[in-house]
């Protein structure tokens, strides 16, 4: 089989990660595999780096005839047997790509909110001309339904990971000492600050964490950069009168496996969630996890085994689980332990076999 892959996206981001990952475990099951990417964009050099084929393209925007024109002409050169799209924009080009190829087209769909209701999203979304989405969790799934998607159109595979990756973590003594975390517990929260992460509930329930007298002294490191950052630092600072000693935020970190080792408690504060694998990389390393019940976040941590689970926009709730997770040294050791294991549910290979299987059912 020989699929074509299509990124739109300029940077690198966990949709990049999980495109990555799904070319490694394909390949590993003797298929043959092209990326088409935005022409310079950060993807480029990763994929060549992993030894996958890339093929850039100039992608202006989703009605870009020029480039689902190139993209035709790049399927057949490549001899393409389907095209797989795995951002918003790369269905709209699939689409018109199609006019050119008629190749079965797969569409990606990994985020947990409603699709828009303006015209050239409804077009997309009932186009006759989508052979299937691939979900990457039940819970998007159930969004696809209710956008009004067939059952019998969607599939899901879910996201994965390498859990190998955190087996044998570096060393966080550095770190430690450079955040000041002597005798500390750490809380851990590697997201973008972004509104559907939601770090303000959060902030909040750490506020609330404060007030009690019955946990460890802790310190909240939030890893991660995007639009609300400067709103969200405000919050922290000014309005809840947070220190630095309380919480952290340490910005866009390349190398994240550090602080995966640094933490003690990983902690999801999402109101939405496609799947969210960075719940699934602290899982890996062995960490208790703390959540919402945001999105697809359930389908990862099992209640009481892996972690503690919340409504999310709860700072109530959210505070009482931390308190329980930092206050019982046995609750999150048991949990860690539990997580390594349940991870490997998650494998990168594991959701190749599942995409496999979904591209042969419908070709």
């Amino acid at each position: 089989m020989r699929v074509l892959h299509l990124s739109t996206s300029s940077s690198w981001r966990g949709g990049e990660q999980q495109i990555l990952y799904l070319c490694r475990g394909l390949r590993e099951l003797g298929q043959d595999q092209l990326v088409v990417c935005q022409d310079g964009s950060d993807a480029v050099t990763r994929f060549k780096n992993e030894g996958i084929v890339v093929r850039e393209i100039s992608m202006r925007g989703e009605l870009d005839f020029l480039a689902a024109y190139r993209l035709s002409r790049v399927a057949r050169e490549f001899g393409a047997n389907l095209i797989h799209a795995h951002t918003a924009r790369a269905h709209s080009l699939g689409l018109l790509s199609s006019l050119f190829t008629r190749l079965p087209l797969f569409v990606s769909r990994r985020v947990d909110f409603p699709a828009r209701g303006n015209i050239l999203s409804r077009l997309k979304y009932r186009s006759p001309r989508v052979t299937v989405f691939i979900a990457i969790s039940q819970n998007v799934r159930n969004i696809l339904v209710k956008d009004g998607i067939a059952p019998q159109r969607i599939r899901v595979a879910y996201s994965g990971i390498d859990p190998d990756r955190f087996r044998d973590l570096p060393a966080a003594r550095a770190l430690r000492t450079q955040y000041g975390l002597k005798n500390r517990l750490v809380l851990g929260n590697v997201a973008a600050l972004v509104d559907h992460k939601d770090q303000s509930t959060l902030l909040r329930s750490l506020w609330l964490l404060k007030q009690r007298t019955d946990v460890p002294p802790f310190t909240c490191l939030i890893v991660g950069s995007g639009e609300r950052e400067l709103r969200l630092k405000s919050l922290a600072y000014e309005e809840l009168q947070l220190s630095a000693s309380d919480v952290v935020f340490c910005g866009f970190q390349k190398d994240i496996l550090p602080y995966f080792a640094l933490f003690d408690i990983f902690v999801m504060s999402s109101r939405e969630e496609g799947l969210g694998t960075s719940v699934l990389d602290a899982m890996a390393s062995g960490l208790p996890v703390v959540s919402t019940t945001g999105g697809g976040l359930p389908e990862m941590v099992d209640e009481g085994q892996g972690g503690l689970l919340s409504a999310p926009g709860d700072p109530g709730a959210l505070c009482a689980s931390l308190a329980r997770m930092l206050g019982e040294a046995d609750l999150r050791e048991r949990c860690g332990r539990y997580n390594q294991s349940r991870v490997r549910d998650f494998h990168f290979r594991q959701t190749a076999k599942q995409t496999l299987e979904i591209y042969k059912e419908f070709l």
